[in-house]
């Protein structure tokens, strides 16, 4: 069986991807056949773990780009139809050793067409249900045992549809005003439309048959499905001229548990801990990555790793292993 889990922040510069892709390359590193389905418009997670001259050739002739991207996935719910394309091309991470489901820039423009898929839910049509349940058509195509699903900064249609498939969500987050605030904005956001979804599988107009056919159940993974949170090491920033002190790096990392409350609900009944862990600032080995496409606990010497770096990156290395650890107990993994 497969496992889902989503890595998900209204809240952009929180090192998200950078997460979702090495804890992608740690499961793999255990014998998991791991997929990452990109779908955040902006695909940095593609062009992470892809090397530059394949995904090059996806998006060089946009027609061809739209073949081989999640785009296959949803043609024909774009063209206004009900069904998930399942024909679609996984891309080798060599040094991930993980397969990609590419993202693509044009997923943006289906926001407007899974927007009016849930109106139509909410009327009980079974297409707009088909529609805005569409990751888990997807998800149950796959031969893997997770799909990592990067998620783009956004509390929209989109980024909706995917959590309705997905049995865990993970929130990485920053300690800044802005991310207390993503923090509440992702609580009420859920509760709203985890209600309203159980009140439309009641008023759809579909038969036992097709309400099986097509996984419409009455209740969600994901609203039990919280795995915690992360949160990023204080780096000195300047406002004003000034360095912003570590005591409002304090005051903000302390108020993560309390604005984070209403995530509570949602926790997964196999979560331990919420707080997985602090993100190491890893400096020159972040951009190190992703010029070598490759996850942190494999950068060589090759890779541009030099003197005092080799004892950075072992630290950095058990930093995210311990992380990882709790967050693959969280999501039962």
């Amino acid at each position: 069986m497969v496992t889902s889990i989503a890595f998900f922040n209204n809240k952009g510069g929180v090192g998200k991807t950078t997460l979702a892709c090495n804890f992608a390359a740690y499961l793999a590193e255990q014998d998991l056949a791991v997929i990452v389905a990109d779908c955040d418009p902006q695909s940095n997670a593609t062009q992470l773990l892809l090397k530059d001259e394949v995904w090059e050739t996806i998006y060089e002739d946009r027609d061809n780009s739209e073949r081989r991207t999640l785009l296959r996935a949803l043609r024909h719910i774009r063209a206004g139809d009900s069904g998930v394309d399942t024909n679609i091309e996984l891309h080798e991470s060599d040094r991930f050793k993980v397969r990609v489901l590419a993202g693509h820039p044009s997923l943006s423009a289906i926001e407007d067409r899974l927007s009016a898929s849930w109106a139509e839910f909410a009327s009980g049509y079974l297409g707009g249900a088909r529609r805005s349940l569409w990751v888990r058509d997807l998800v149950s195509s796959l031969t893997a045992d997770v799909v990592i699903f990067d998620l783009g900064p956004s509390l929209g249609a989109l980024n909706r549809s995917v959590l309705i498939g997905s049995d865990y969500f993970f929130t990485p987050v920053a300690p800044d005003l802005f991310s207390l605030y993503a923090l509440e904005n992702i609580g009420e956001w859920l509760d709203g439309w985890t209600s309203h979804y159980r009140g439309y599988v009641d008023r759809l107009e579909a038969t036992e048959e097709q309400r099986t056919e097509h996984q419409i159940n009455s209740s969600l993974p994901v609203a039990q499905g919280w795995a915690g949170y992360s949160i990023q090491q204080y780096v000195a920033k300047t406002s004003g001229g000034k360095i912003r002190s570590v005591q409002a790096y304090d005051h903000y990392k302390n108020e993560i548990p309390k604005r984070a409350t209403k995530l509570q609900k949602f926790e997964a009944t196999s979560l331990t801990t919420r707080e997985v862990g602090v993100v190491p600032n890893m400096f020159s080995m972040i951009p190190m990555s992703q010029t070598a496409h490759a996850p942190i606990t494999a950068l060589t010497t090759g890779d541009g790793v030099r003197g005092a770096q080799v004892t950075q990156q072992k630290r950095y290395v058990e930093q995210l292993k311990q992380m990882f650890d709790r967050l693959k107990t969280n999501a039962a993994l």
